[in-house]
């Protein structure tokens, strides 16, 4: 993971723009291919595992893990949905009637931001705390031989 100074140096070059798949990855600790579906199913709702792997260039066992990521992050939320349902939403001109799937779609954004600044917040205090007691490290070393 690259450091934060690394980061900062990267969004002056990048015209201080933080990108989200940085912040993604920062925050929730997605991977490329995660970040990826993860922006997309924010602005797509009732997607398919098929169609993911579609739009990405995917196997299925790779979309499947990072959707599987994304709902254990709880970012974004499985359904089930009949396909003559999602055939009529999706406007295809074949109406299947019998059968179901999972559909996927991002939880509301104003809840993952808020989750997204309790764990930014969290982590912030956790580092405060890291370096109020660094002290502490340096004692663990010389005791044990190495750092904790």
């Amino acid at each position: 993971m690259e450091s934060i100074s690394d980061q900062l140096k990267g969004m002056l070059e990048e015209k201080k723009i933080f990108k989200s798949g940085k912040l993604f990855k920062c925050i929730l600790g997605l991977n490329v291919i995660e970040s990826v579906v993860f922006s997309y199913l924010l602005k797509h709702d009732n997607v398919s595992t098929m169609e993911l792997t579609e739009i990405f260039k995917k196997d299925r066992s790779s979309i499947q893990r990072a959707l599987q990521t994304l709902i254990e992050v709880n970012v974004i939320e499985r359904k089930s949905m009949s396909l003559k349902e999602f055939s009529e939403k999706k406007d295809r001109e074949e109406k299947i009637k019998r059968g179901y799937l999972y559909v996927y779609g991002a939880k509301d954004l104003e809840m993952i931001k808020e989750q997204t600044r309790e764990l930014l917040d969290r982590w912030y205090a956790s580092m405060l705390n890291y370096i109020e007691n660094l002290d502490s490290v340096f004692d663990c070393y010389e005791k044990l031989g190495e750092l904790c």
